[in-house]
């Protein structure tokens, strides 16, 4: 039933995109603020009590909802798991707009790719410029969005939806990631660097670790229906290097992603520091432009694609079994 909810998600889901500013989203926002805003007394444990409190409430919640519906029918419950998945799965949100961005930087409209950045990462990055950025640029920092964005609410939310029964790993990844961003927001750019708020690093301990798993499995999708040698070869030097310690979700799955493109995905500093050695500078990628960006979103749909294909297998034995 798994298989059945995501295919018909997908295909809901590009039929009639969520738009990003709707009720869910909103009640999401407001309960993560109020709980900040409540429980926030400046000790860490305080965001421990609040992340229980809306995480795993949510969770509990949508467990006994789950097993209520399966308790009446299978349809029932399979139109909960197509509900759920419709609100975390985002796919459009973020394709569309890349692609927009591809078409102005392609028609050689810099500014209007400069004004589309912005709105895509307005919502991440509410004090985000990109007044004086290069094509180039423009069309990597969109890749580096479009892909990230893909592994937060697609990949991730499926190998919890998979792992856990019904619906309820799809709340779990979801929640996690939103309170973590929430609860730890980047400092706008050009801004001073504050320390950390101690009321957040219990939520973002809790995704790294909710996310270890996914991050990688997104990075070897991307890996497997891209150029696999290269993608591996960039994963290694990743993981060898001390500039990429610890080594974070969004480094490696940028790192695999470029190595499958053969592009730089990773910020000029940051790729110098890891990649560059004598004869191989920058991993032997090349610089992003527009058909980077047409490739990046082909790459995403392979690796869905794969992984719906690996999960119906799983399915079709799962039910072979239950046969013999």
């Amino acid at each position: 039933m798994a298989w059945l909810a995501l295919l018909a998600t997908l295909m809901l889901e590009q039929a009639v995109a969520l738009p990003p500013n709707n009720p869910v989203y909103g009640l999401v926002t407001a309960l993560s603020d109020s709980a900040e805003r409540h429980l926030n007394a400046g000790r860490p444990r305080h965001g421990a009590y609040a992340w229980i409190a809306l995480v795993g409430g949510a969770v509990v919640l949508t467990a006994a909802v789950f097993y209520v519906a399966r308790s009446i029918h299978w349809i029932v419950a399979l139109m909960m798991d197509v509900a759920v998945l419709y609100v975390a799965f985002g796919f459009r949100q973020f394709s569309h707009p890349l692609t927009r961005i591809q078409a102005a930087l392609e028609a050689g409209d810099v500014n209007a790719a400069r004004r589309l950045l912005v709105d895509l990462k307005r919502h991440t990055e509410p004090g985000f410029r990109a007044m004086e950025l290069s094509p180039g640029e423009i069309a990597r920092q969109s890749i580096d969005f479009g892909l990230l964005e893909a592994h937060r609410h697609v990949f991730g939310v499926l190998f919890w939806f998979v792992l856990l029964p019904g619906p309820v790993g799809a709340v779990m990844y979801r929640l996690a990631e939103f309170v973590n961003r929430r609860w730890n927001p980047r400092p706008a750019v050009g801004s001073a660097a504050l320390p950390g708020d101690r009321f957040g690093r219990f939520a973002a301990a809790a995704f790294n670790l909710i996310d270890w798993v996914p991050a990688r499995l997104t990075a070897l999708g991307f890996a497997i229906v891209g150029d696999f040698e290269g993608a591996v070869y960039c994963w290694r030097r990743i993981s060898a290097s001390p500039h990429a310690q610890p080594l974070s979700a969004r480094t490696l799955i940028l790192g695999a992603a470029g190595g499958a493109l053969g592009v730089r995905l990773l910020g000029e500093t940051e790729s110098v520091r890891i990649f560059d050695e004598p004869g191989q500078e920058g991993a032997g990628l090349s610089e992003p432009d527009p058909r980077a960006m047409r490739s990046a979103v082909g790459l995403v749909w392979r690796a869905l694609v794969l992984w719906m294909i690996l999960l119906l297998l799983l399915t079709g034995a799962a039910v072979l079994s239950r046969g013999v």
